[in-house]
């Protein structure tokens, strides 16, 4: 019995001394490992030290993270790269590959450009007797269709650009395509700012939102191959230079200009009375360039407006109906060498205004063109605010000033004074 004692108490010993070389033997292969790594660690080192393109290699063998990390610098330098080259080739495009660069003056780069989009709108150019081709569509036909669109573009919260095309859209397609049938007519007008719209609106609207209009005399198919008979007639040149783009540009340049002066008369300064004054301008704009009788460059027409509009606000003219019965009257102050004359003189030369590529706008190619516009100053203005900024003072909040004038408004008076005119010329 004790011999059989001893021997289970033996064996435990055993066990347990086997199992403590074990672990020695365990302690020293890790030791060995470590000291191995810290010795491989030591050599990298020392190769960094004498070679760092070796190292890197040695690096991202034996650390995945290293690797990772130099994958995403070299993407990072290679989107550098890329975004260096879009910009240029972006700012190149923009100038249309003309200008250089590195321009150190900006006004004469801008006067430059300016230049190169009214030789750019050599490729739009079409007469503007267009209904001479028509044996159906009669002139006063195409101010209601116009001031029609007005309506629509208001009531769809669309952009004055983007009434201003579907204008340029029709009367080319007019133009190009005789003998177009008065049932049509109106059909064309709806498809021309359904287009002009998708190349203008941020948030286009759907086909159908257009079809309603005229949902009783075509289908929406017959929408869609009128839109491609558009395209095609106008051989896909859909973005021309508007007039409206005209009047923004020198109503900008005003704003430049006078800011220097003691003058305080501008368009687009964040105030009633500028904002006022700058819808008065473009109701104007509106009522001269939708009736079809009035033949007047609109280059010429945006900067008579803007002499008549800006003399009225100095009070020079004691309001828009004197302006509208006092022609010869108008003509002669125009002549006169008044402080406000000399100053718009002044304003045209520095300016550096472009009729055509090689010919400069001049103060005295404002007369006849004044003569001309005088007689819409009996318009009757409404300068409510556009429905889409109705009783919404959150998003005026948030709308930059010059997005907040760009709204397409809508005056019923429009109509009323072209048909006035009409009736007094007969």
């Amino acid at each position: 019995m004790q011999n059989n004692g001893k021997k289970s108490i033996s064996r435990p010993k055993k066990c347990q001394k086997q199992r403590n070389l074990r672990d020695k033997n365990n302690c020293n292969s890790v030791n060995l490992k470590s000291n191995q790594a810290a010795c491989q660690q030591e050599q990298a080192t020392t190769k960094k030290v004498k070679n760092e393109k070796t190292i890197s290699l040695i690096m991202i063998e034996e650390i995945p993270f290293t690797q990772n990390r130099i994958q995403q610098l070299n993407s990072q330098k290679q989107e550098n790269l890329i975004c260096e080259e879009f910009s240029k080739n972006l700012y190149s495009f923009t100038f249309n590959n003309l200008l250089e660069e590195n321009q150190d003056n900006e006004s004469d780069t801008l006067i430059e450009f300016m230049r190169q989009q009214v030789k750019f709108e050599e490729i739009y150019s079409y007469q503007k007797n267009y209904l001479k081709n028509q044996n159906e569509i009669q002139s006063h036909m195409v101010a209601i269709l116009f001031d029609w669109l007005i309506e629509v573009a208001h009531s769809f919260h669309f952009k004055r650009e983007t009434f201003y095309l579907s204008i340029n859209y029709i009367e080319r397609f007019l133009h190009r395509q005789p003998n177009i049938s008065i049932t049509k007519f109106q059909f064309l007008g709806v498809v021309a700012i359904f287009t002009a719209h998708k190349c203008e609106e941020i948030y286009p609207k759907a086909l159908k939102d257009f079809h309603r209009l005229i949902q009783d005399q075509y289908t929406i198919k017959d929408m869609e191959e009128m839109e491609v008979s558009i395209l095609k007639c106008l051989d896909f040149r859909m973005n021309p230079n508007t007039p409206i783009f005209w009047l923004n540009y020198y109503t900008k340049l005003w704003d430049e200009f006078i800011i220097t002066k003691e003058l305080n008369v501008l368009f687009k300064d964040k105030t009633n009375q500028s904002y006022y004054r700058y819808r008065e301008l473009v109701q104007l704009f509106d009522v001269c360039l939708i009736d079809y009788k009035y033949k007047k460059n609109e280059k010429l027409t945006a900067l008579s407006l803007i002499y008549l509009v800006i003399a009225k606000s100095l009070q020079i003219f004691q309001d828009y109906r004197t302006i509208a019965i006092s022609q010869l009257e108008i003509l002669n102050f125009f002549d006169s060498n008044h402080e406000y004359n000399l100053l718009f003189r002044q304003f045209i030369k520095q300016s550096d205004l472009y009729l055509h590529f090689d010919k400069k706008i001049e103060y005295e190619d404002l007369k006849d063109v004044i003569f001309e516009t005088t007689k819409y100053f009996i318009l009757r203005f409404d300068n409510t605010l556009p429905r889409v900024l109705l009783n919404n003072q959150e998003l005026i909040d948030e709308l930059q000033h010059e997005e907040l004038l760009s709204f397409q408004t809508y005056n019923r008076n429009t109509i009323k004074t072209i048909n006035l005119l009409l009736q007094s010329q007969q």
